[in-house]
């Protein structure tokens, strides 16, 4: 894989079940997606997680990690089995929006390009509907 080549895998890190339930929608708008997959914080130390994710990025090549919440468990665990992986992009704040894009442009995107439209496409998702108090 190029430098720059988009990731065509991914793995989405939340606390409890969030992470699966969103692969199970975006597999319920898209059909069956290769190379998306779920963890779970849930009864995990922050050394089991961080070996996981060591683990999930020994395949070689870029890859993305995906995470619920900065500055979490589940972020701590990404920054730290990433540590010298130039090729692994970590996202907090991950969503419907940010998982459909992901999948719909990874293998046509180069890498910077990837990071900034689903970045993008995520934010442009959040947004205030009717009037509000």
């Amino acid at each position: 894989m190029k430098p720059n080549a988009a990731p065509t895998r991914a793995l989405v890190i939340t606390h409890g079940g969030i992470a699966r339930e969103m692969i199970n929608v975006v597999e319920m708008i898209l059909g069956p997606v290769e190379g998306l997959e779920a963890m779970t914080n849930s009864g995990k130390s922050a050394a089991d997680i961080t070996a996981a994710v060591e683990s999930w990025l020994a395949e070689p090549g870029a890859a993305f990690i995906l995470i619920d919440d900065y500055g979490g468990s589940c972020a701590t665990a990404a920054r730290l089995a990433a540590r010298d992986r130039p090729e692994v992009g970590i996202i907090a704040g991950v969503n419907l929006a940010m998982l459909l894009g992901f999948v719909t442009w990874r293998d046509s995107t180069e890498f910077p390009e990837l990071v900034r439209k689903i970045i993008q496409k995520s934010r442009e998702a959040i947004t205030q509907i009717g009037a509000g108090t």
